[in-house]
């Protein structure tokens, strides 16, 4: 669970410019405990005055937003190569404070990730303190081998390591009650996060549950297996967490296939109190990888 000053400290990465009483409504904390939190945060460079907002007739109250060149933030976000042979293309992206891109992604193919897969690559950037890393997110595909990346980056570059999905970082975008949301990523295991009490949280190893064929090698031109596929995924999710939404966010959806989903998910689940509601959103890997950044700018 977010601590009061990670919650502040996300809104203002977030891009938000907000009064210290704005800032305590949006973390849901008390103005006393915000103000202690500013105070810090402005203390120690990560946050800035920005201009008075108009108090109705009393003193200006002061705007706050998070200082951009305070420190650096980096996603490097892997996702299976196009292709058999099963290789990782992964992307290092760099952003400030305010969630801002600092130049152009870093980019290569990789056969597997070891705990120093990045370090020639963060090396030449913090060398000398041209760069100075205040936090990394990390957005691995689901069924890799562990490979301690986390953990020797955390120590080597003495910066927070979160780990991040596509799907922890809609929920987090979504942010609806009740709501489960599923990454089905394109020959890539499936991801899902589930926003609940005002929480998102990543649901466990989806690769374990039991569905008909591998999704790694699945052949998206069956309709019938795709189909069958997707509407197991969500039947036992829902029939363990319950969820009043369900959103599915894919790029290889057409009506017909989005039509036999729902009616088979309906068949599956007659036998359930109340049926979720389902939504299928189009979500290419362009558009992922922005979704991806503006979580991380929150981390």
């Amino acid at each position: 669970m977010q601590t009061a000053e990670e919650k502040i400290r996300g809104i203002l990465r977030g891009g938000a410019v907000a009064t210290r009483p704005e800032l305590a409504r949006l973390a849901g904390i008390s103005p006393v405990m915000a103000g202690r939190i500013m105070a810090r945060l402005c203390r120690t460079g990560e946050a800035e005055e920005a201009g008075s907002a108009p108090s109705g007739g009393g003193r200006p109250v002061m705007r706050y937003r998070a200082a951009a060149d305070y420190g650096t933030l980096g996603l490097f976000h892997a996702y299976p190569d196009t292709g058999e042979n099963h290789l990782l293309r992964g992307q290092l992206h760099l952003i400030d404070m305010r969630g801002r891109a600092r130049g152009r992604a870093r980019e290569g193919i990789f056969a597997m990730l070891h705990a120093e897969s990045l370090d020639d690559w963060l090396d030449t950037l913090t060398r000398r303190g041209r760069t100075v890393l205040r936090g990394l997110a990390l957005c691995l595909p689901a069924g890799i081998p562990e490979s301690g990346l986390a953990a020797h980056l955390a120590e080597r570059y003495g910066c927070r390591v979160a780990e991040l999905s596509p799907a922890l970082a809609l929920g987090i975008e979504n942010a609806r009650e009740d709501t489960l949301v599923l990454h089905l990523p394109r020959h890539g295991v499936p991801q899902g996060a589930l926003h609940r009490h005002g929480h998102t949280t990543p649901c466990g190893p989806l690769q374990l549950l039991p569905v008909p064929a591998d999704w790694r090698t699945l052949d998206y031109s069956d309709n019938t297996l795709v189909e069958e596929m997707v509407a197991r995924l969500v039947m036992m999710l829902c029939c363990a967490q319950a969820p009043r939404r369900v959103v599915l966010y894919a790029d290889f959806w057409s009506e017909k296939l989005t039509s036999r989903i729902r009616y088979n998910i309906s068949a599956k689940l007659r036998e359930a109190p109340a049926l979720p509601r389902l939504a299928f959103r189009d979500l290419p890997v362009a558009q992922t990888a922005q979704v991806l950044l503006r979580a991380a700018a929150k981390i």
